[in-house]
C-alpha cells in the first residue's frame, strides 16, 4: 500500500509538471544588456571570443520560470559553436544563428539568436595601382584620391570598415578620405592603417610644378 502511494505521489508530480510557454536566450547575468527582454547581440570582433548562454523559461504570462535545460546548436559550425552548456565560440567572419531546444515528452520549445562575426585580416591599395617596389611619382600642388579596402579572415572585402590614413613626411598632405596632395619636393610614404593594426603603404616621390601650359 505504501509503495503504491509513493508511486501516485510521483505520477501527479509529472502530471503537475509546469513546462514553459516560450524560451528565450539571453547573455550572462552580469551583463545587463544582454538580459533585456529581447537583447541585442554585438558583432564579434575577433576570433576565439566567447559569450556564455542561457535559456530563460517563461510561462503564458510572460512571468519568469527561470533557466531551463535545452540542447544547443549552430546553423554554421564554421562561424559559431557551441557546446552543451551554452559556452558559444566566434571561429571565423560569417553569420549563424544559434538555436536552444527545451523538450520533454511531447512539449517542445525553440529559441533562436542570430550571430554575426566581422573579423579584420588585412588592408590593401587598390587606388592608385603602383606595382611592387615602384615609387609613384607626383609634383608639387597635384591632388590624388587614393582608396584601400580592409578583408575578413576570409579575404572578403568589409564595407565602410574604418581606414586611418597618415604620410611620413611634410612632402605630402593625406586627408582623413585618403586625398594626398604633393606640398613640396621630396619622397614621403602613405600608409592606410585597418583597426587591427595591419596596414598598407605607398612610396611617393614629389617633384617641381608641373610647367603651366603656353598660350597659343
Amino acid at each position: 500500500m505504501k509503495k503504491l502511494l509513493i508511486l501516485g505521489g510521483a505520477l501527479l508530480l509529472v502530471a503537475c509538471e509546469t513546462h514553459p510557454a516560450e524560451i528565450k536566450i539571453k547573455g550572462p547575468k552580469d551583463a545587463v544588456e544582454l538580459t533585456a527582454a529581447n537583447p541585442t547581440f554585438p558583432t564579434f570582433e575577433k576570433k576565439d571570443d566567447t559569450l556564455q548562454l542561457r535559456a530563460s523559461g517563461f510561462d503564458d504570462k510572460g512571468r519568469y520560470m527561470g533557466v531551463v535545460p535545452v540542447r544547443w546548436d549552430s546553423t554554421e559550425r564554421s562561424v559559431a559553436t557551441i557546446s552543451q552548456t551554452g559556452l558559444l565560440t566566434i571561429l571565423s567572419s560569417g553569420e549563424a544563428t544559434i538555436t536552444a531546444t527545451y523538450e520533454k515528452g511531447d512539449v517542445k520549445r525553440e529559441a533562436s539568436l542570430p550571430v554575426s562575426a566581422v573579423i579584420v585580416k588585412d588592408i590593401r591599395m587598390v587606388e592608385p595601382v603602383v606595382e611592387p617596389g615602384k615609387v609613384l611619382e607626383m609634383a608639387m600642388e597635384d591632388i590624388i584620391q587614393f582608396k584601400a579596402e580592409v578583408l575578413n579572415d576570409r579575404g572578403e572585402v568589409i564595407p565602410d570598415a574604418k581606414v586611418t590614413w597618415d604620410a611620413s613626411s611634410y612632402a605630402v598632405t593625406v586627408t582623413p578620405t585618403g586625398e594626398v596632395e604633393g606640398r613640396a619636393i621630396g619622397t614621403a610614404q602613405v600608409s592606410a592603417e585597418a583597426e587591427n593594426g595591419a596596414r598598407a603603404r605607398v612610396e611617393i616621390e614629389v617633384g617641381d610644378r608641373k610647367p603651366a601650359r603656353r598660350r597659343r
